[in-house]
């Protein structure tokens, strides 16, 4: 998950659309068998050789060489060869090298499109006992699960997130309302929270409009224990339910809790510049809790809370997320070594050390309770929140088909048609569902 505007996958170049780019992993011949047998290397002294590709920034690249330089003293019989790059340059060539039978071992995934590659049989089946030497005891079952595709870990989180509300906790204590706990309701938010906060800082919008983000209407639908999509990829709810979520949305925008259409259409691109929060224009917005830092850095003091639901004991519809995984290619000549260098860069202490939060907050509980003193500013916030809250998430949904990101890109797109007068709420409701099943396979 991306530290943008809301969590959907981070957006590719202007030259790699996620559709065209899942286009070209379907010339993959099925099982991987492009000319090859492997990824790996074995020199003559006995010396295994395995390659390892990521993603990401200059201080992510840099501890994770540190991280992997302890690795091979510690096994002195294993080479790793790495590489990395920016996102959309690392997504480009992942797929040309595998489309030409060749990649790294060792891979860092996108969830976005892990089903894709899972399904292209590109990806080793991690519960294969020649994986037993990673370990999951440590990585809390609602984050483990985020690598399943129909049953079948195929990856495994190297950071934990889930969604939230950020506000400016000054703000909302100053409306009287305080800070929201778990289980607060969307009534709340109507009747009660948001004209408090409208009335007490009348400068500001209480929150910038989400209902435009399909995050949220899964949010929304999770609550009533329904999904976005199902496990096989179809679309897991009716044209009623959403209508029935733009519909009370709109009962919100009417009484004045979101920002302007202008204002809420101006934060389309998800630019950190645009933010209404950021802009001092909204008193808190819908994010993901891997952004939080960088709010503290150009906002200053954001508090997370759960976001409203239907009743104090209805689910709160936020999921265990993460922020992507590491896999293991299904050609991958040295699996058994794989396997130790995955183990090694989630479980290992002294690892975690080095790594620090350059994946986001560590899946290892263990490692996490270690890092957690010297925790600061964003990060704090985040970990006290997640912690509270995480017997109260959900499972995170099945990985998303192909044609998903035409979704959310259709879905605030249709959005604004309403809040512009364009489109009825039932109107945009059933062009959306058309588009649903038309951008999505089975949907």
């Amino acid at each position: 998950m991306s530290a943008t505007r809301r969590p959907p996958t981070p957006s590719t170049s202007p030259g790699l659309s996620r559709r065209r780019l899942i286009a070209s992993l379907g010339a993959l011949p099925l099982a991987g068998a492009a000319a090859g047998c492997g990824t790996g290397s074995a020199s003559a002294g006995g010396k295994v050789t395995i390659d390892f590709q990521w993603w990401g920034s200059a201080d992510r690249n840099l501890a994770t060489e540190k991280a992997i330089e302890l690795f091979e003293k510690r096994h002195p019989d294993i080479k790793v060869t790495t590489s990395f790059a920016g996102y959309s340059a690392y997504l480009q060539r992942l797929a040309t090298q595998v489309a030409a039978g060749s990649g790294p071992d060792v891979l860092q995934m996108d969830f976005g499109y892990l089903r894709a590659y899972a399904d292209r049989q590109v990806l080793s089946k991690l519960t294969d006992s020649v994986f037993s030497g990673i370990s999951v005891k440590r990585i809390p079952t609602i984050y483990a699960r985020t690598g399943l595709v129909d049953g079948t870990l195929y990856g495994l989180p190297t950071g934990i997130a889930t969604q939230a509300l950020l506000i400016d906790a000054k703000l909302w204590t100053k409306a009287g309302v305080g800070i929201p706990k778990p289980g607060w309701t969307w009534d709340d938010l109507l009747n009660d929270i948001g004209p408090a906060l409208k009335k007490a800082v009348p400068d500001r919008a209480p929150l910038t409009d989400f209902s435009g983000h399909i995050e949220t209407f899964q949010i929304w639908l999770v609550q009533q224990d329904k999904q976005l999509y199902g496990n096989d990829g179809s679309v897991g709810f009716t044209k009623a339910d959403l209508t029935a979520f733009w519909e009370y949305m709109g009962r919100l925008r009417d009484k004045g809790i979101f920002t302007s259409p202008s204002l809420t259409a101006s934060y389309a691109s998800g630019s950190t510049a645009d933010s209404p929060l950021i802009r001092k224009l909204s008193a808190g917005e819908f994010q993901i809790t891997s952004a939080a830092s960088t709010y503290f850095q150009t906002y200053g003091v954001v508090q997370p809370v759960s976001f409203p639901t239907r009743s104090a004991g209805s689910p709160i519809g936020m999921t265990g997320g993460a922020s992507q995984a590491l896999c293991v290619q299904r050609k991958c000549a040295h699996k058994r070594e794989a396997a130790l260098l995955i183990d090694f860069l989630l479980n290992d202490p002294d690892a975690a050390k080095i790594l620090g939060l350059v994946r986001g907050l560590p899946s290892n509980t263990e490692n996490l309770a270690a890092l957690a003193p010297g925790l600061t500013g964003g990060d704090k916030a985040v970990y006290t929140f997640l912690t509270s809250i995480q017997d109260r998430l959900s499972p995170s949904p099945a990985p998303p088909p192909s044609g998903s990101d035409e979704d959310k890109l259709d879905f605030t797109s249709v959005y604004q048609d309403i809040i512009f007068g364009k489109k009825s709420v039932q109107s945009a409701a059933a062009d959306m569902w058309d588009k649903f099943h038309t951008s999505v396979p089975g949907g």
